[in-house]
């Protein structure tokens, strides 16, 4: 089905993201980047509600062939909806705040959520089913992959690579050239000046590793800050 067949839009997540997200997803239909479309909650186990003033509806009752955007912040559970979503019939659509720049040489996939005042520079690829969050810099030739989740305020320099379901933490700066590895967490705040492997939490100025992420988690009941 052509993207402009299909009247529905349905962002799949409903807490602090997901209304950033349906802010995002109104600003660009308010602005002309993209049709009028009817935006609509999934969250499991809460049919019937209301979020805002937007249907909140269960996954199995969505429209087939309908647009989603994932909007939820742990890495590790959007590469699960994404797989969820595709199962049901569902296309990833990309949430593009009007605000933000990107370069016409950048590759943003579907299923990208770029928030607003975000730059994204020459030759930077953000891949499917990330997202970068408010007044992120997304250095040239960067490349963020699948699943990933780059923070508010976060700087990364020229040629980093940000591995598969890789979170990078509300304000961190990392220097150009350097790779976080897959499944990975760089704390808020901190300043990377060296490659971070897979799997490991990173923090601090210079970030060291702390530990290693073994149940690939970012948002820990314990309250860790990351």
């Amino acid at each position: 089905m052509p993207e402009h067949e299909t009247s529905n839009w349905y962002i799949y997540g409903a807490g602090g993201f997901g209304l950033e997200t349906l802010e995002i997803c109104l600003s660009a239909i308010d602005a002309g980047r993209t049709p009028k479309r009817g935006l609509s909650f999934i969250v499991d186990g809460a049919g019937g509600q209301e979020v805002l003033g937007h249907p909140v509806v269960e996954l199995a009752d969505c429209q087939p062939g309908a647009l989603v955007t994932i909007a939820v912040g742990e890495p590790a559970a959007r590469a699960k909806l994404a797989e969820r979503v595709a199962a049901a019939g569902l296309r990833l659509t990309s949430a593009i705040a009007p605000s933000a720049v990107i370069s016409p040489s950048a590759t943003v996939e579907e299923g990208v959520i770029i928030a607003p005042l975000c730059s994204v520079q020459a030759r930077a690829f953000i891949g499917r089913n990330a997202a970068v969050n408010t007044m992120a810099i997304v250095g040239h030739d960067v490349q963020v992959a699948e699943d990933a989740v780059i923070s508010s305020m976060v700087n990364l320099g020229g040629a980093v690579r940000v591995g598969h379901r890789s979170y990078v933490g509300m304000g961190a700066i990392i220097r150009e050239k350097l790779t976080v590895g897959a499944d990975s967490i760089v704390g808020m705040g901190s300043v990377v000046h060296r490659d971070v492997p897979d799997e490991v939490i990173t923090m601090g100025d210079p970030a060291r590793v702390v530990r290693r992420n073994d149940d690939k988690t970012v948002f820990r009941k314990s309250g860790d800050q990351v």
